[in-house]
């Protein structure tokens, strides 16, 4: 069997990194996988349940030969973590990402990286509230969205065979700037993310008589509040490193929120529908 790698390393195997390994297995897309992590018991686990060939803790202890390195860890870390690898890496490795901010990850990698070592932003559009590696399937990204985030510094034959190996894992693969990602994620997943944790724990903290507001709560709250079980570490990294654009988005939805409360206030019924009705036919429209 020709292999794409021959030696893959995933550093943060829960439930993207796992799921990956998992998925890169089933299609024969590497030799080896070797996980890399803080948690020894669940890169066992990760290991007997057959998600990862073998692991190591420590960056100094990674093996040569490497050709592939996933970061798979919250995106604050990610160019340090790239940095403490450095020293194992040779000529000719891919580093890749899967992390939901781009722009300033790419730009530092650049900036990191020696000539004959290729980094090519990735971000899987796939995933959910459950996190680690018990949560992880080899099919998680089949006919999701990967963005790759590639500049004009970026390797072209690299690109190709990141872009060859998404697509062998299920993936439509798309090419966007990595400014542009960040703009469009900051509205369509970084601030739903930040309403519903603002969302949940005003609920926990609005006190009415004795009442735990929490056992009234029916399915459309669960369901509207459901992302807010993801990981908190990962959400804090993601709101702090593309705080611009969540800043540009929590400002034009205050000031929606704004006026739906003054058209509450002053009883404005007529235009609070036309409201509704917009959002009704926007949602309509979301494939």
């Amino acid at each position: 069997m020709a292999f794409m790698f021959h030696r893959m390393v995933v550093a943060g195997v829960g439930l993207i990194g796992g799921s990956l390994a998992l998925s890169a297995r089933q299609h024969g897309l590497a030799r080896e996988i070797i996980g890399c992590g803080r948690s020894q018991e669940n890169l066992r686990w990760a290991q007997s349940r057959g998600i990862i060939d073998r692991y190591f803790s420590i960056p100094d202890e990674i093996p040569g030969g490497v050709d592939l390195l996933i970061l798979g860890t919250p995106v604050q870390a990610t160019v340090s973590l790239a940095a403490s690898f450095l020293p194992g890496l040779e000529q000719g490795c891919l580093i890749s990402d899967v992390g939901s901010v781009k722009a300033r990850i790419v730009r530092d990698m650049e900036k990191l990286l020696p000539h004959g070592i290729a980094f090519v932003g990735g971000h899987p559009i796939a995933g959910g509230e459950q996190w680690g590696v018990q949560a992880a399937v080899a099919d998680l990204f089949a006919g999701h969205r990967c963005i790759l985030t590639p500049t004009r510094k970026t390797d072209g034959d690299a690109l190709e065979k990141m872009g060859c190996f998404w697509r062998k894992v299920g993936a439509r693969v798309e090419i966007m700037d990595p400014q542009l990602h960040d703009r469009i994620l900051g509205v369509v997943s970084h601030l739903p993310h930040v309403l519903v944790y603002a969302l949940v724990n005003t609920l926990s903290r609005t006190k009415i008589d004795s009442v735990d507001l929490k056992a009234y709560c029916g399915g459309g709250f669960k369901d509207f509040t459901r992302i807010a079980s993801s990981r908190p570490e990962i959400w804090r990294d993601i709101c702090l490193v593309n705080r611009r654009a969540i800043g540009r988005s929590l400002h034009d939805y205050i000031k929606r929120l704004e006026r739906l409360r003054r058209l509450i206030r002053d009883e404005k019924g007529e235009l609070l529908e036309r409201e509704f009705a917009l959002a009704n036919e926007a949602r309509r429209q979301i494939p």
